[in-house]
């Protein structure tokens, strides 16, 4: 079992003052630029990676800064990777497979001596500072994070040397085999040229010697006694290995650095190394989890090499690995993980949050098993609202495919440009409770319904009074009007069904273009307005816009006019098409 970091609570840590963020094994961290997105990938890097934080890292610099993290899933075979003394020295503060740790700074720049790492006490609830041998315990469970930032330094971090960066930690991954399998064969090799080379060595290069000579025979008329020879560090296997960078070679057989390409290129070839591991992880445990931080993996990227990063990472948290990653990019979401995302936002001070995710706010809204299935479903392969700070959900055709170029043919912004998502439910069935749903996750929240829901859930989900006046009044009506043969009445319901006037929806229609009908129904748009619900006072959205019918021969035509002409002349100066857009701008 993959362990977790499962919750972080930050203090004062960059623009998180006060904050506890849940994390599952593959996590996507979701906000505009700048809302604190990489600041929670620092936060989980810095409480297992040891440094010290300057000044800028604290929220107030007269308060420490700390970290603390609960670690869950810990399982036999876990502990089973460490010694007997390691085993018995972490397995006190583990309770049902959770381990929770903290890391603190009193004061900016204070020494790395000076910061504190702590265990929680499950038997008393206090944190013990530092107990022999967690370090090392835990840096076989979770051994330091690899972290792939957004690329400003994607030159540095190839060419340099250095196990520290990004590269050199994935190289690593991939030569620990080629260490343990070839370390004496390659050390041999390499006590083979320091013998040649060295200035011990009992088989130095004669050239070396003769060097040496014409060096020393000037040396002694300056220091007699004193001599030199040249001596060239020949370093072990392990040393070697971590020098390992990367060179790039085009169909013109020339080598390259790596920083002599453009961003593109550099992302890609990044991207390429956890695709390959990913790939060699396939079906193999991996001792402990390693923590996987990308920031923005789609950087630079095409779509599909976007969709090659996603389900690479994906499959690196199904063998070893926790990922996190932030993202701007819809593509990176699967609708199977859409419930796990973190919406990561920045308030007015400064402060970052972070909203609940679909998950939890299920578990509030929606407690049979059931109904949470296919809520989950509905809302995650609308995944765009993840990215939006407003919502619009609707239930028709027309609305999905006329709505966003009547908004910025009116607005002359796009949806998208003022961070609206539409969501398309089929039918209003689950409309309250989709309402509930984004309103726990916090995002606002409007919808556009047709005039039949008034009558058919309108008053089951509470937005509407049993026994409204108007809407009694208005099915009387319905009534009379299928007594006189104008629409077929369920007699059960008393209410449309299919039958000669069409459809139920078309009963609708013909009940709103009767001038006695029309106060009753304002005063029901009111009312749902208050709820933040539209109601087609016409019956549909199509006699709003003097459409001839549900298809794309209509649409097209709409939407040429609108090109062509204004939003009020292809509106038809209908006053409540003309409002619509108004209504949800604000």
């Amino acid at each position: 079992m993959t362990i977790t970091v499962s919750k972080l609570v930050l203090k004062n840590y960059r623009s998180c003052p006060d904050l506890i963020v849940e994390f599952s094994r593959y996590t996507a961290l979701v906000g505009y630029n700048n809302s604190g997105k990489s600041n929670l990938l620092a936060a989980l890097s810095w409480l297992l990676k040891k440094y010290s934080l300057p000044a800028a890292e604290f929220w107030d610099e007269r308060e420490p800064v700390s970290v603390s993290g609960e670690l869950k899933d810990i399982d036999e075979a876990d502990l089973a990777l460490l010694n007997d003394r390691a085993q018995a020295q972490i397995a006190p503060f583990i309770v049902e497979g959770t381990l929770t740790i903290r890391r603190s700074q009193p004061h900016p720049d204070a020494k790395a001596s000076e910061l504190s790492f702590e265990v929680l006490d499950p038997g008393t609830g206090a944190w013990r500072s530092n107990p022999t041998g967690i370090d090392n315990a835990l840096g076989v469970l979770l051994p330091e994070p690899i972290k792939i930032g957004a690329m400003e330094d994607a030159e540095e971090d190839a060419t340099k040397a250095k196990t520290s960066t990004t590269i050199g930690k994935l190289l690593a991954e991939f030569t620990d085999a080629i260490q343990q399998a070839h370390s004496e064969e390659l050390n041999r090799h390499l006590r083979e040229v320091s013998r040649r080379i060295s200035s011990t060595g009992d088989e130095r290069i004669a050239e070396l010697g003769v060097i040496d000579e014409g060096i020393n025979s000037k040396l002694q008329d300056i220091f007699p006694g004193m001599s030199v020879r040249l001596h060239f560090d020949v370093p072990d296997v392990s040393t070697l290995i971590k020098t390992g960078t990367l060179r790039v070679k085009e169909n013109d057989g020339v080598e390259r650095d790596f920083g002599s390409y453009g961003h593109g290129a550099q992302r890609s070839i990044q991207m390429t190394l956890v695709r390959h591991l990913a790939e060699v992880k396939r079906g193999h445990r991996v001792g402990g989890t390693t923590l996987l931080l990308v920031d923005e993996p789609e950087l630079y990227l095409h779509p599909f090499a976007i969709e090659q990063a996603r389900a690479a990472l994906k499959q690196l948290s199904l063998h070893g690995y926790q990922v996190v990653f932030s993202t701007h990019s819809a593509q990176l979401i699967q609708p199977e993980d859409a419930q796990h995302v973190l919406l990561v936002r920045k308030l007015a001070n400064g402060q970052t949050t972070v909203r609940k995710r679909l998950r939890d706010a299920l578990d509030v809204v929606v407690p049979d098993a059931q109904h949470q299935t296919e809520h989950l479903f509905s809302l995650s392969n609308a995944s765009q609202f993840l990215f939006a700070d407003a919502v619009l959900v609707i239930e028709g055709k027309t609305e999905r495919k006329l709505l966003p170029a009547m908004y910025q043919s009116h607005t002359q912004k796009s949806l998208g440009q003022n961070k609206i998502a539409i969501i398309s439910l089929d039918g209003t069935t689950n409309l309250s409770r989709t309402l509930r749903i984004l309103g726990e996750l916090d995002l606002p929240t409007k919808a556009i319904v047709d005039l039949d829901y008034a009558f058919t859930r309108a008053t089951a989900d509470g937005f509407l009074e049993e026994l409204d006046p108007d809407l009694t009044s208005l099915k009387l009506t319905l009534v009379d009007m299928g007594r006189n043969g104008e629409i077929t009445i369920d007699q059960r319901t008393q209410l449309p069904m299919k039958g000669i006037q069409g459809g139920a929806a078309e009963a609708y229609v013909l009940l709103a273009a009767r001038a006695d009908a029309e106060e009753a129904i304002e005063r029901l748009h009111l009312r749902l307005l208050q709820h933040g619900i539209w109601l087609w006072t016409r019956g549909a959205i199509e006699p709003h816009l003097g459409l001839s019918g549900k298809n794309e021969a209509a649409w097209a035509r709409f939407q040429k006019k609108i090109l062509e002409e204004s939003y009020s002349a292809a509106c038809g100066n209908d006053a409540k098409a003309l409002q619509l857009i108004d209504w949800i701008a604000t």
